[in-house]
C-alpha cells in the first residue's frame, strides 16, 4: 500500500508550488470581489430601496447569488437592483463556478492523477535475475559503489524503505531502486537474495544485524556489512556476516600510515602474497634531488618504484623523473627488500613524532596504529573521549597557536586531521601549515567536494571516507583481485592476451599502452608468483599479469588487452 507521502509527493514539487501561488492569488482576487460586491449591495439597498442591511448580510447575499443558490430571502425590487444582481450572478458563474474548478483540475488534480498512474515503485526484481549485488542503505559510500558497479556493468539493486527516496533516485538520477523493508523476509525473497552475488549492508548496526539474521534464515549468500562500532564486529560474525568492515578503524589506519615520515615498514599499505606495497617520503633520504635512474633504488634494494605522489597526484615515473623533497615514492617488493631500504636510509619510525587532531573513533584508530609501530604521538581535542581509555588527549582548540606550540608542533614530523567536520579539518590544516611548513599533513575528508579545499589549505594527503569505503566494498566483490592502496592506486589481475603469448615484457609495451606496471606474474593460484619480473621475462598464455595502476589504467587494460 502506498504511503500518503507518496500520493502527495507532487505537491512538494517546484511546479506544484508555483501553481499553488497562482491559486492563492486567484482566491485573494475572489475574496476581494465578494467584499466589493457586499459593500455595493449595502449602498444600493440603502439608496435605491431604503432598506438597510449589515455588511455580513451583504456577504451572505453575494455568496448565494454568485453560487446561483438564490434563496430569495433578500431580493432587489428595482431595475438597477436587478441589473446589479445579474452582474453578480454572471461574475459568480465565470469566476467561481467555471474558472476556479478548471484551474484546480488542470493545475493540480489532473497532474496528480497522471503522476500517480505513471509511477509505480519497483517491488521485486525479475524472476531470472542472478549474480546481482543487493545494496541496503544509501549514503556517499554506497553511492560511489553504485557508480563503480555501473562502470563495470555489474547488475545491482538498491533496496530502500523510503518511498520518496526511491522515486527521486529513479526520476532524478536514473537509478531504479526496490521499495521495501530489507529486514522483511518477503522483500528479500523478491530481491532473489538467494541467487545474489553479494549483499551489502550500510544501515545502522541494529538494522544490519536484523537483516543479517533474516538473510541467514533464507540463504547462504555472502554478506558484507559496514560497521559503526568496532566492538560489534564479533556480534556481526555470530549473526552470519561474511565480511565486517569497521570503516572508521580502517580510515584511521590509512591516515596514520601516511602521517609517519620515517621507516619503510610503517608505510606498508597492503600486501599481495609475498608482495608488499609501501610508500616512503623522499625528504631526508639519499634519493632527494636525484633522478630515478641516478637513485639506483632497484639496484640497491630490489624494490620497484611504480609511482610517485606529488601533493595528492600520482605520477607514473620514468628513469629521468626527478625525486624532489616533496615526493613520496610508491615501492613494491618483499619484506627483505624493505629491510634493505630501511638500512640504506638509516631511519626508523620511532624517530618520528606525529600530532593527531581529533580524539574520536578515527583518531583512536590512528593512535593505535602509531602505537603499534612505536611512533610517538600527541592527541589534541576540545573534549576528552569517554569511550577511549587507552589514550589521553591534550584538551584545547587545535587552531590555537598556544595549544599547538605547547604540543610541540615545531618538533612534529607529521599531523593527522581526523575530525568528521571538513571545515574544521581545513582550518586545522591552515593553522598547522602556518606554524610548521615542513610538516607532513594528512587530512580526512568526509565529503568528496572538500578534497580540493584540503589540498589547497596545505594537506599533503587527503583520505576520503567515500573512496576508502567504496574501494573496500569493490575489492570484496572482486574477491580481492583489486586491492585498494590509496586515492588513485590499485592492484589488479589480468590474463595474458593471446597476442602477447611467448613475448617478453619489454616487447609487449604494456606500460606504454595502458600506463599500468607489471609487478608480478602468476601461474596458477597455488604457485608462488614471480615478483618484480625483469623486462626480458617471457610471458605465456597460462600466466596471469598482476599490475598496479590507477582506476583509469585498470579500465584501459580491460579495454585494450584482449
Amino acid at each position: 500500500m502506498r504511503p500518503i507521502s507518496g500520493e502527495l509527493v507532487y505537491i512538494a514539487g517546484m511546479t506544484a508550488r508555483k501553481h499553488l501561488k497562482a491559486l492563492l492569488a486567484y482566491c485573494t482576487f475572489l475574496v476581494c470581489m465578494v467584499l466589493v460586491y457586499a459593500k455595493l449591495f449595502q449602498y444600493l439597498m440603502l439608496h435605491l430601496e431604503g432598506r438597510e442591511f449589515s455588511f455580513i448580510a451583504g456577504i451572505y447575499w453575494v455568496l448565494t447569488v454568485m453560487t446561483t443558490l438564490g434563496f430569495g430571502d433578500i431580493t432587489f425590487h428595482t431595475d438597477a437592483g436587478y441589473v446589479f444582481a445579474g452582474i453578480v450572478t454572471l461574475s459568480g458563474m465565470v469566476f467561481l463556478l467555471i474558472l476556479l474548478p478548471f484551474g484546480i483540475i488542470s493545475l493540480f488534480l489532473a497532474p496528480w492523477i497522471e503522476n500517480s498512474l505513471r509511477y509505480n515503485p519497483l517491488l521485486e526484481v525479475p524472476e531470472r535475475t542472478r549474480d546481482h549485488v543487493v545494496i541496503c542503505g544509501l549514503d556517499p559510500v554506497t553511492r560511489a559503489l553504485v557508480s563503480k558497479l555501473q562502470v563495470r556493468g555489474i547488475p545491482f539493486f538498491l533496496v530502500l524503505s523510503n518511498y520518496d527516496e526511491v522515486r527521486r533516485l529513479e526520476e532524478d538520477e536514473g537509478i531504479r531502486a526496490v521499495y521495501g523493508d530489507p529486514s522483511d523476509a518477503g522483500v528479500l525473497l523478491k530481491l532473489r537474495a538467494d541467487r545474489a552475488r553479494h549483499i551489502i549492508l550500510n544501515l545502522g548496526d541494529k538494522e544490519n544485524v536484523n537483516i543479517i539474521l533474516t538473510v541467514r534464515s533464507l540463504c547462504t549468500t555472502p554478506i558484507a556489512a559496514l560497521l559503526d562500532e568496532p566492538c560489534h564486529a564479533e556480534l556481526f560474525h555470530l549473526a552470519g556476516a561474511s565480511q565486517v568492515i569497521p570503516l572508521k578503524r580502517i580510515l584511521g589506519r590509512y591516515l596514520a600510515t601516511r602521517a609517519t615520515t620515517k621507516g619503510a615498514f610503517a608505510h606498508v599499505l597492503d600486501s599481495f602474497g609475498k608482495l608488499l606495497i609501501a610508500e616512503l617520503p623522499v625528504h631526508g633520504t639519499p634519493f632527494s634531488g636525484r633522478t630515478l635512474k641516478d637513485a639506483h633504488i632497484r639496484e640497491q634494494t630490489g624494490l620497484a618504484v611504480v609511482g610517485i605522489w606529488e601533493r595528492g597526484k600520482i605520477i607514473i615515473p620514468n628513469r629521468e623523473t626527478l625525486l624532489s623533497e616533496q615526493s613520496v615514492i610508491v615501492v613494491v617488493g618483499t619484506r627483505e627488500n624493505l629491510e634493505t631500504l630501511e638500512k640504506l636510509i638509516g631511519e626508523l619510525p620511532g624517530q618520528d613524532m606525529v600530532m593527531i587532531i581529533g580524539h574520536g573513533r578515527v583518531g583512536c584508530s590512528s593512535a593505535g596504529f602509531l602505537e603499534h609501530w612505536s611512533v610517538p604521538f600527541v592527541l589534541i581535542d576540545r573534549v576528552a573521549n569517554p569511550d577511549c581509555g587507552e589514550h589521553e588527549a591534550v584538551i584545547g582548540d587545535a587552531t590555537s597557536r598556544t595549544i599547538l606550540k605547547g604540543a610541540a608542533i615545531d618538533r612534529a614530523e607529521g599531523l593527522i586531521a581526523t575530525t568528521n567536520d571538513d571545515s574544521a579539518n581545513i582550518l586545522f590544516t591552515l593553522a598547522s601549515r602556518h606554524l610548521n611548513r615542513h610538516l607532513r599533513i594528512v587530512a580526512r575528508a568526509n565529503r568528496e567536494e572538500n578534497v580540493t579545499q584540503l589540498y589547497t589549505a596545505g594537506a599533503d594527503f587527503v583520505v576520503s571516507n567515500t573512496s576508502v569505503g567504496s574501494n573496500i566494498l569493490m575489492n570484496i566483490l572482486d574477491n580481492k583481485d583489486s586491492i585498494f592502496l590509496s586515492e588513485g592506486m590499485h592492484i589488479f589481475r589480468h590474463p595474458v592476451p593471446e597476442a602477447m603469448h611467448d613475448k617478453t615484457i619489454r616487447s609487449c609495451r604494456i606500460r606504454e599502452i595502458t600506463g599500468a606496471t607489471i609487478i608480478a606474474l602468476e601461474r596458477g593460484r597455488k604457485e608462488e608468483p614471480t615478483i618484480i619480473p625483469p623486462p626480458d621475462t617471457v610471458i605465456t598464455r597460462d600466466m596471469t599479469l598482476i599490475l598496479i595502476g590507477s582506476p583509469e589504467q585498470e579500465t584501459r587494460c580491460r579495454e585494450l588487452l584482449h
